[in-house]
C-alpha cells in the first residue's frame, strides 16, 4: 500500500512537476479493462505506472530511461490465484527464478504443505524466503491443517487463533482453500470459527469444493466462501458462476482438464469471475511448458479470445484476491508487465517487475542463488526399528478378508474399497500369489508413533518398494511395497535424506530424490532439482508399469478427495470422513 508521501509524488509526476523514471515506447498496448489494443507509451515512476499515453495525449517531461518495446505487445504480468510452491519441489526464491521468465509476476500461494509439517514457523519461512525475489508472492492463511481432524495426524493443528495470527503477517491476503467443505456445510464449529477469523479481518475466503452441487453448493457459498478451483467439468464452472462465485480454472501437473473446463467460455456472456491457477505444478513442467502462460496458451487454443484469456490470467485474478495494484497497466498499478511477440501464451521477450527488467528471453536476470543454512530434518520415524514393523499381521488363521483399496481411474487417484479374502502365513497377510496387490503403509513422521498398513490393488509396482514424504496434505511418510525388507531400506534412506522420494529393490537403494526442506522441497536450483527428478523418474518406470502416475503415491492420504484414502490413523472415506477397518472381518 502506498504511503501518503508516495502518492503525492506520483501525482506530481502525473501533473508534470517531476519527470518520470522510465518510459516504455513503441508498443501495442493491450488494455485489459476495455479489451482494446492500440499504440501507446507508458510512463513509470518509482515502480508505479503514472500514465498510458496515446498519440493524442500531451507528452510528459522526458524520462531518465526510455525502453524501446520494438513494436511488441505490452501485457500485464500474470497472476496465479492459487498454488502451492512446495509442489514445485523448490523453495520460494528458486521458484520465482523460473516462473518470472514465463511472465508470472504475482502469485497467491497456500503454504499448507509446509504448514502441516512445521506449523507457523513453516509459514513464516515461506513468506520470508519469498521476499528475497522481485516476484510478488502473497501467502494465505492455511485453513485446513490438518485437512480433516479426527482421521489423520499432521505436524501442526491450526485453529481460528493460528489463522488470525497468520492473517496479521506481512503479505497475507486471506484464508486459503477451505477444503473441509463437509465440515462447512454441516456446521463444524472448528471450520466456522476459522471462517469467522477471516471475516473479522476482512480477508478473502478461498474455496475448495470438488463435485459439490445444488443445496450443498448454496450452503458453502452462504458461509462467505467466495471461490472454487476444483471444477472438473464445464457444468460445474457454470453452476459456480451463476452463484456469483469466482471460479479458478486449473491446469496442474497432477490434474489437467482445462480443455473440458474451457467449454464454459461460450456458455456464459461475462467472464469477469473466471481466473486461472496452477495449484500443483512441478519443476520439470515449469522448465518446459511454463507456468501461467501455459493456461493462457490453452485457453486460446480452446477458443478463448486472446485478450480475454490474458484478462482472466491477470486482472480477473487480481480482483478476485482483492489486489488493487496488480493485474493491469494503469495509473497507480505496480509496473509489472511483459513484452511479447504475439498474444499466444508463449515465452515473453522481456518481463518487468516494478519497472525493472527481471527476465529476458527466458533468462532470469536477478542475483544468483546463494544457499542458506541446512534445514532441520523433519522425518521422525526412527521408532520403526525393524522391517518386521512393516508386516501386515493378524491373529493366527488361514485367511482373512481385507478391505483392499481399488482405483477407479487410470491415475490411481480416486479409490473405493473391495473386500478380498487373502491368505495368512505365520500370522502375516501374504500377497505372494497376487501380482496385482501391494502393501501400503503410512507412518507418522511428526513425532507420534502411529501407522497404518493396508493393501492396494493395481497400483502398478512390479517389485521392490517406493517411499515418499510428499503425502498430501499431512505429509506423513508413505510406503508402497511388495517386500517389507525393501520398504525398510527406503524408510531409513528417507530418514537420512530428510525426506523426498526413494526406491529400493532386493535390499538395495535403487534411486533417491532428496527433498530436505520439510521433506517437500530442495534447496538446490531448479535445473539441478529437475535433473535429480528425471533420474528418479527413469528408475521409477523400471519398477512400475509404464502408465503409472508418478504422483499417485503422494495423493493416497489426501483426505479432501471423495474416495477412500489411507492415513496414519487408518483407512477413511473422504466424503463421510469416517474411518474404515483394514480387516473386513
Amino acid at each position: 500500500m502506498k504511503t501518503k508521501e508516495e502518492k503525492l509524488n506520483l501525482i506530481k509526476v502525473a501533473m508534470g512537476e517531476l519527470p518520470c523514471d522510465k518510459t516504455v515506447t513503441n508498443i501495442q498496448f493491450v488494455n485489459v479493462f476495455t479489451g482494446e489494443i492500440y499504440p501507446a507509451e507508458v510512463d513509470i515512476f518509482n515502480g508505479y505506472v503514472i500514465r498510458v499515453r496515446t498519440a493524442q495525449d500531451a507528452p510528459g517531461k522526458p524520462a531518465a530511461e526510455v525502453i524501446d518495446g520494438e513494436g511488441r505487445y505490452l501485457i500485464p504480468g500474470y497472476v496465479d490465484t492459487h498454488m502451492h510452491i512446495e509442489s514445485t519441489m523448490l523453495i520460494p526464491e528458486n521458484f520465482a527464478r523460473i516462473a518470472l521468465p514465463w511472465g508470472t509476476t504475482t502469485i497467491n500461494h497456500d503454504p499448507h504443505e509446509i504448514g502441516n509439517v512445521l506449523g507457523i514457523p513453516g509459514i513464516r519461512f515461506m513468506i520470508e524466503n519469498g521476499n528475497k525475489t522481485p516476484q510478488r508472492q502473497y501467502a494465505m492463511a492455511s485453513s485446513c491443517v490438518p485437512a480433516v481432524v479426527g482421521i489423520e495426524h499432521a505436524g501442526a493443528s491450526f485453529t481460528a487463533e493460528e489463522i488470525a495470527e497468520i492473517l496479521d503477517m506481512e503479505n497475507v491476503t486471506g484464508v486459503a482453500e477451505i477444503m473441509d467443505f463437509v465440515g462447512v456445510i454441516t456446521g463444524s464449529a472448528r471450520m466456522h470459527d476459522i471462517i469467522e477469523a477471516g471475516v473479522s479481518k476482512g480477508a478473502f475466503l478461498q474455496g475448495h469444493c470438488p463435485k459439490l452441487s445444488g443445496a450443498g453448493l448454496d450452503a458453502y457459498a452462504l458461509s462467505g466462501i467466495e471461490s472454487d478451483h476444483e471444477t472438473s467439468e464445464a457444468d460445474e464452472v457454470v453452476e459456480r458462476l451463476r452463484r456469483g462465485m469466482f471460479t479458478d480454472l486449473k491446469s496442474s501437473s497432477l490434474v489437467d482438464n482445462f480443455k473440458e473446463l474451457s467449454k464454459a467460455f461460450p456458455r456464459v456472456k461475462y467472464h469477469d469471475h473466471i481466473s486461472f491457477c496452477t495449484d500443483d505444478v512441478h519443476v520439470g513442467d515449469l522448465l518446459t511448458v511454463g507456468h501461467m502462460n501455459n493456461l493462457v496458451r490453452q485457453a486460446i487454443r480452446y477458443g478463448a479470445d486472446p485478450v480475454d484469456a490474458i484478462r482472466m490470467a491477470t486482472l480477473n485474478g487480481a480482483r478476485e484476491e482483492r489486489l488493487k495494484d496488480v493485474g493491469a497497466i494503469a495509473p497507480g498499478y505496480h509496473a509489472d508487465f511483459q513484452l511479447v511477440d504475439a498474444l499466444d501464451g508463449e515465452m515473453p521477450a522481456k518481463v518487468f517487475a516494478d519497472g525493472e527488467l527481471v527476465a529476458e528471453n527466458g533468462v532470469y536476470l536477478g542475483s544468483a542463488y546463494v544457499p542458506g543454512e541446512p534445514f532441520e530434518n523433519t522425518v521422525h520415524t526412527q521408532w520403526i526399528t525393524s522391517a518386521k514393523d512393516l508386516l501386515l499381521t493378524c491373529d493366527q488363521r488361514d485367511s482373512v478378508t481385507v478391505n483392499v483399496m481399488v482405483p477407479e481411474d487410470s491415475g490411481n487417484i480416486i479409490r473405493h474399497i473391495e473386500p478380498m479374502r487373502l491368505p495368512v502365513k505365520a500370522g502375516v497377510v501374504s500377497l505372494e500369489e497376487r501380482d496385482d496387490l501391494a502393501y501400503v503403509c503410512v507412518i507418522n513422521r511428526h513425532g507420534l508413533q502411529s501407522k497404518t498398513i493396508g493393501v492396494m490393488k493395481d497400483f502398478g509396482l512390479k517389485e521392490g518398494a517406493l517411499g515418499c514424504t510428499i503425502s498430501h496434505d499431512s505429509h506423513n511418510l508413505i510406503l508402497v511395497y511388495k517386500n517389507h525388507e525393501d520398504a525398510f531400506v527406503v524408510l531409513r534412506q528417507l530418514e537420512e535424506a530428510g525426506g523426498g522420494m526413494a526406491l529400493a529393490v532386493n535390499g538395495e537403494l535403487r534411486s533417491i530424490l532428496p527433498l530436505p526442506v520439510a521433506g517437500l522441497m530442495s534447496d538446490k536450483p531448479a535445473d539441478e532439482v529437475n535433473e535429480e527428478l528425471t533420474r528418479f523418474r527413469n528408475t521409477y518406470y523400471e519398477v512400475m508399469k509404464q502408465d503409472a502416475n508418478l504422483q499417485a503415491i503422494s495423493l493416497m492420504s489426501l483426505t479432501a478427495l471423495p474416495g477412500v484414502i489411507i492415513t496414519d490413523m487408518g483407512l477413511a472415506d473422504g466424503i463421510t470422513q469416517k474411518l474404515i477397518p483394514v480387516f473386513a472381518d
